[in-house]
């Protein structure tokens, strides 16, 4: 298989360690004529905008972003912020145009991956969204049979922030 039908397979936009891994030499990968969205990654012409994007800035997609990706119901905003996702630890991202969010993922991340697990798109989206908004989210993977309450009961969530909270805060 030549290396720009490898990545089509791929998703369309992958990391040239990937590609070393399977087999391709760098001759072989730099003579492909591929895209180069960030130095380690390459991508075909007709790849997923958002996916090149992700790459180019070194975050994945999540939250609502990866949800609508998924299929799941979506709240119908404009679309235009792509939520993504950085590490907690990661120094910076160049991400203009998205909503970062700067979490620990309830699953590790697969290293080279351009989007998160469903899990951690719906931990990340019960922080970001409303109440009613994200229990829409988590109810429409679950009905797709994407997630399960029973695994997503292992996981330590962190509790709903209230905007209004039904005991007086006090200090401790």
């Amino acid at each position: 298989m030549d290396v720009r039908e490898w990545v089509r397979r791929h998703g369309g936009v992958v990391r040239t360690a990937d590609l070393r891994d399977a087999g391709y030499s760098r001759h072989r990968i730099g003579a492909a004529g591929l895209e180069r969205p960030r130095r380690g990654w390459v991508a075909v012409p007709e790849a997923d905008p958002l996916l090149r994007s992700a790459a180019r800035a070194g975050v994945l997609l999540t939250c609502v972003t990866q949800a609508r990706r998924l299929g799941l119901w979506s709240v119908n905003d404009d679309g235009s912020r792509a939520h993504v996702g950085a590490p907690a630890a990661s120094g910076s991202v160049s991400a203009p145009h998205a909503r970062v969010h700067w979490s620990t993922p309830l699953i590790a991340r697969i290293p080279g991956s351009l989007e998160d697990p469903v899990e951690n798109v719906l931990a990340i989206v019960a922080e970001c969204r409303p109440f009613e908004q994200a229990l829409a989210v988590w109810d429409s993977a679950f009905r797709q049979g994407l997630a399960s309450g029973e695994v997503m009961r292992r996981f330590d969530l962190r509790p709903a922030p209230s905007a209004t909270p039904t005991t007086p805060m006090t200090r401790c």
